[in-house]
């Protein structure tokens, strides 16, 4: 063969004469590491990295017998015959791909001193025409700058990539976002490869449909004579160009599996980020692992990675049957369906009321309710640890000495402490509940690791253990992210949520501010019940904490319990209901209804009256919220004026 023709098939060609460099085509190369040299009889391939002159010339469907030259055809230099100008958004040139004779592509760009460089580092890559087609609705997409300009002549919107049909990259669909996209492959295998990929690359992104052509290519259909409009009547639906074929997914153990003889594919975890839908993908032959990993999945560079790992696990008898482009066909096709699959289970259904409303019911009431969320936060060192420690040992173990509790199992998530530390602690607990202090109870010590780093853990455990409730300390250890952007918090309660039914995590405070969670608002909306935990410690050294529920979904917000932790050389060795005024601090510190806080104030006044400005400065409540509920709720009667001022009473003190 003629050393232009293999050239062409190469990718990042560099050199000149008899002596180039390129793209390995049989490894994942990235670094020019093939030498392609002639003598005066054959052409020389030799990999840097290893791969065998056999496997180089497999890869690009050759045979070992095509290294030899063309005797007929004499070795010319070559020459340009074509260019292609590539251009950014605005229509400033950024580099050039050349037709050469004899026939070979290769890309140049002007360099600092305005002089052809024939090489692409540093250049961006971009679509060609893309000045014309960010404007266009309606995009032909094909194979080759020749095909493209053909179709413009026409009078057509058409885009080709650089590099030919293995040089495809995910960063070059963002134009052609949410137009109409028509691919026309080449009718060989490389072509048809070509578009699958980029069909791949727009599933979901843009309006898809596809025209397969009986000759070689578009230029050689037009040069038979026939007239573009044709072109729409050829239009099919995208199935065509992936064969036809929709994976058959299924559900299994919380992960989506298509069981696609004789290789299984397997996804889990998948979620929406910024940057597309990510997940761990794993690839496995009669269900034993070829390999896996977990990334975006709708790159294709990462899935052809991942696919030639696997690919090169099987055995030598499978692969004669199933070969490496049919695993990575296959595996774009898993890929590109999964997020529809996975939204597909959440559809609209008919819910009906019951006519008799079962009553709620708690794991320990009335902090944790069944079926739902809860967040207790506080400042560090007030309390939270021991209080969910007691409150995780007094469900898991049915005991309501403190709390009427329903015994269900637990699964205290430590991500905080050290595991001595938690054995210390819960066998304080274990006493004050007057159970043996080797009582056990399930707790995932991952002092150091993030939620998001042993989720699989927890879900594996939760599954095994038949677990009910899970217990997290703390939210600031998720690991999802910034906890004052919305995105990680609703990642956190996803995850929680995704985990167990019902959850409780642990939360701290701004150093600023105690009377709320640190981070996003959207902690409070997530949850269905929010404890604020408030402390103080007496002359003695007593803990009084103060339990308020601030938000809740469902059930009435109650008021403030205050309990009281006392310590000694081991640990809390006691826990009680405080008595009356032990703790002022925290009583003065309790969130009443707005209805109750008003009325309160104007009570303990001697005149038993207060304006609404005076009620605003002594609660903190708005002022314009007090005056119309002082007007409209009827629990409140205008007693005088004085100037502007009204002075209004309590209407009836027993309510």
């Amino acid at each position: 063969m003629e050393l232009g023709i293999l050239l062409d098939k190469l990718q990042n060609v560099k050199g000149s004469g008899k002596k180039y460099t390129a793209l390995c085509p049989a490894h994942e190369d990235k670094n020019n590491s093939l030498s392609v040299a002639t003598d005066t009889s054959k052409i020389m391939v030799h990999c840097f990295a290893g791969c065998s002159p056999e496997a180089i010339v497999k890869s690009l469907g050759l045979n070992m017998s095509d290294l030899f030259l063309d005797r007929k055809s004499p070795q010319v230099k070559p020459k340009i015959v074509k260019t292609y100008n590539y251009t950014d958004e605005t229509g400033k040139s950024l580099f050039q791909v050349c037709r050469l004779e004899p026939k070979s592509f290769r890309q140049r760009h002007k360099n600092d001193k305005d002089e052809w460089a024939w090489d692409m580092k540093g250049v961006r890559r971009v679509l060609y025409h893309l000045h014309d087609i960010i404007k266009a609705d309606e995009v032909y997409f094909v194979e080759g700058e020749k095909d493209c300009d053909n179709l413009w002549d026409c009078g057509l919107v058409s885009t080709t990539s650089p590099g030919g049909a293995k040089a495809w990259k995910d960063e070059y669909i963002e134009p052609l976002i949410g137009k109409k996209v028509i691919l026309i492959p080449d009718s060989d295998d490389a072509g048809l490869a070509y578009m699958r990929e980029i069909a791949y690359s727009l599933m979901g992104k843009a309006q898809l449909s596809c025209i397969t052509l009986p000759d070689k290519d578009v230029s050689d259909w037009l040069a038979k004579g026939h007239h573009p409009d044709e072109l729409m009547e050829l239009k099919q639906d995208i199935s065509v160009l992936l064969g036809g074929k929709r994976p058959s997914y299924e559900i299994v153990d919380e992960s989506i599996l298509w069981q696609h003889d004789p290789i299984q594919f397997k996804a889990e975890n998948i979620r929406r980020e910024r940057t597309g839908l990510h997940g761990k993908a794993t690839i496995l032959f009669k269900y034993s692992i070829l390999a896996w990993s977990t990334f975006n999945l709708e790159r294709s560079e990462e899935r052809k990675k991942l696919a030639k790992s696997a690919f090169l696990s099987l055995k030598p008898e499978v692969k004669k049957e199933y070969t490496e482009d049919r695993l990575k066909q296959d595996f774009d096709l898993f890929c590109a369906h999964l997020w529809q699959f996975y939204l597909s289970h959440f559809t609209p259904e008919l819910v009906y009321g019951d006519e008799e409303i079962a009553p709620l019911t708690f794991y320990l009431k009335p902090y944790i309710m069944e079926g739902g969320g809860t967040i207790m936060f506080a400042p560090p060192g007030r309390g939270k640890s021991n209080t969910g420690l007691l409150w995780a040992q007094s469900v898991n173990s049915g005991v309501d000495k403190f709390w009427p509790v329903q015994q269900t199992p637990v699964l205290f998530i430590n991500l905080e402490r050290s595991k001595k530390t938690l054995q210390r602690r819960l066998s304080c607990v274990n006493k004050l509940l007057d159970l043996p202090a080797v009582t056990p109870l399930r707790i995932l010590n991952a002092r150091g690791q993030s939620l998001s780093d042993i989720i699989d853990s927890c879900r594996k455990a939760i599954k095994q253990y038949g677990i009910r409730i899970i217990m997290l300390d703390s939210i600031s250890r998720a690991g999802f992210g910034d906890l004052t952007e919305n995105r990680p918090v609703n990642a956190i309660i996803d995850a929680l949520s995704g985990l167990c039914d019902t959850w409780v995590a642990l939360a701290h405070t701004p150093r600023s501010d105690e009377t709320h969670i640190y981070g996003g608002v959207m902690f409070e909306a997530g949850a269905d019940i929010v404890v604020m935990l408030s402390s103080a410690i007496s002359t003695n050294g007593t803990l009084g904490i103060g339990y308020q529920i601030t938000k809740a979904n469902d059930i009435s917000h109650g008021g403030l319990h205050t309990y009281a932790m006392e310590f000694n050389e081991s640990g809390l060795y006691n826990f009680r209901k405080a008595r009356p005024y032990e703790f002022p601090e925290i009583e003065g510190k309790e969130k009443k209804p707005m209805l109750q806080a008003i009325k309160d104030y104007i009570l303990e006044q001697d005149s038993a009256e207060a304006t609404a400005s005076e009620i605003a400065g002594g609660t903190g409540l708005n002022r314009g919220n007090i005056a119309n509920v002082l007007r409209q709720s009827g629990h409140f009667v205008s007693i005088r004026k004085d100037g502007r001022n009204v002075y209004y009473g309590v209407k009836d003190t027993t309510n």
